[in-house]
């Protein structure tokens, strides 16, 4: 029942917004939306032009009618007027939460309702905790209904490049590896690289790029991963010094087109039909977000990786493009690197642990030498000093002797029968000496 009470809502505001269309057959030939058109991509405008009718008949109001009323309300000394459609954005999400629309889509139908403000130059000033509510807002039915959505993790992406050419695989890194999307991807040229492949040393080089989508400044990090395959590009394509990276038919670029087809054939090939088929080039992008999310790096190298429009107080900020390579090469690229620089890191860091492990082994040869030497001269003072402890034993000894022989011989002397003895029988009078130092 839940599940087809979300159909039902869905159902009947489709229906309901295309009633206001047939009821206001000229809306997208107004002024507002041949701005909007002018200013963004063919495929991002049907995008808008699906969700924005949306909005329109919420407020039943024309494009025409939603901007001079803006203009209006910014010249308004009261408070409340001047920011009318900041917090009607808020009851707007509110009326998409009752609907049951997911949260994903509630932020995506939000972001294009900004832009038809900011395209015409009347952008609404929402900060960033608007944003991060506006990941997080769904009706407990529509969460419990939402498949949470997994993107390709390194595993897969190696799997993944490992069946394209040369061409696709560099496409696909500059996806995961950069943030691009295919709009951003095929309009590269080697101007913009600006790179000396018969000369170039660094491993990593970033390059200044302008988003085609949001016009805002996107740094991004050529790596050992993408130099490789981009000089092999550059090689396959003549060594040019001008034109597209990825050219397409008579000498104009590829079509993004190209790119989400062979992303999508390689996927569904290498991961099997069920994973995919969930997959699209877009994912990449997502993936590499995922990446610097968990890299932990402040939001100013964050906004400017991902090519996102800085906030006006922070726009002006100088980022250092040391500190951002540094912070690409230490913190996010290793969790993105699929051609062997991880095992090129680890053979370093082995290397270094056998030099470690040599210098220890030598260190304790080292010891053992001079515990050896120690040993030997500690026996050879053993040695000498029993022999000393021996030589003085055998000097008291003698010197005892000597004293008791003199006693004794003292004593006997005092004997009247010394002299006999010692004349008739000196054997016997020996045999008195003997017992009389005995006793």
């Amino acid at each position: 029942m839940d599940v087809e009470e979300a159909t039902r809502k869905k159902a009947e505001l489709r229906e309901a917004v295309n009633q206001w269309k047939q009821q206001n057959p000229d809306w997208e030939d107004t002024e507002p939306m041949n701005v909007l058109r002018s200013k963004i991509e063919k495929g991002t405008y049907t995008g808008y032009k699906s969700v924005l009718p949306v909005f329109l008949y919420w407020e039943d109001k024309s494009p025409d009618q939603i901007i001079a009323e803006r203009e209006a309300h910014l010249r308004s000394d009261d408070r409340k007027l001047r920011f009318y459609y900041e917090d009607r954005m808020d009851e707007f999400k509110q009326f998409l939460i009752e609907h049951h629309y997911g949260s994903g889509t509630i932020k995506n139908y939000l972001s294009r309702v900004a832009g038809f403000f900011s395209n015409n130059r009347l952008g609404l000033n929402l900060d960033k905790t608007f944003w991060k509510r506006a990941d997080k807002s769904a009706s407990e039915l529509a969460q419990a209904l939402e498949v949470t959505k997994r993107y390709p993790d390194n595993d897969e992406m190696r799997l993944i490049i490992e069946l394209g050419n040369n061409q696709q695989t560099l496409a696909i890194l500059l996806g995961y590896q950069c943030g691009l999307v295919p709009a951003d991807i095929v309009t590269l040229t080697w101007e913009r690289l600006n790179i000396d492949f018969e000369s170039e040393e660094r491993e990593f080089i970033h390059v200044e790029n302008v988003r085609e989508k949001t016009g805002a400044l996107h740094v991004f990090i050529l790596n050992p991963d993408l130099l490789h395959y981009l000089r092999a590009q550059w090689i396959d394509s003549g060594k040019p010094r001008s034109g597209w990276v990825f050219e397409g038919y008579k000498g104009s670029s590829m079509s993004p087109r190209n790119l989400n087809q062979f992303f999508k054939d390689m996927s569904v090939k290498t991961l099997g039909e069920n994973r995919g088929s969930q997959l699209v080039f877009k994912d990449l992008r997502d993936s590499y977000n995922e990446a610097i999310l968990d890299s932990d790096v402040n939001e100013e190298i964050k906004d400017t990786l991902m090519g996102h429009l800085r906030e006006s107080a922070k726009a002006n900020y100088s980022i250092s493009m040391g500190t951002m390579v540094r912070t690409y090469r230490e913190k996010i690229f290793p969790r993105l690197a699929v051609n062997g620089w991880r095992l090129k890191q680890k053979a370093s860091e082995v290397d270094k642990l056998a030099k470690a492990v040599e210098s220890l082994r030598d260190a304790l040869t080292q010891v053992e030498r001079e515990n050896t030497a120690y040993k030997t001269r500690v026996d050879n003072l053993q040695i000498e000093l029993v022999r000393i402890e021996a030589e003085k034993v055998s000097v008291e000894d003698l010197q005892s002797l000597e004293d008791k022989y003199e006693s004794v011989l003292s004593y006997m002397k005092n004997l009247e029968v010394f002299d006999v003895f010692y004349k008739k029988d000196p054997d016997k009078l020996l045999l008195m000496l003997r017992e009389k130092m005995e006793e």
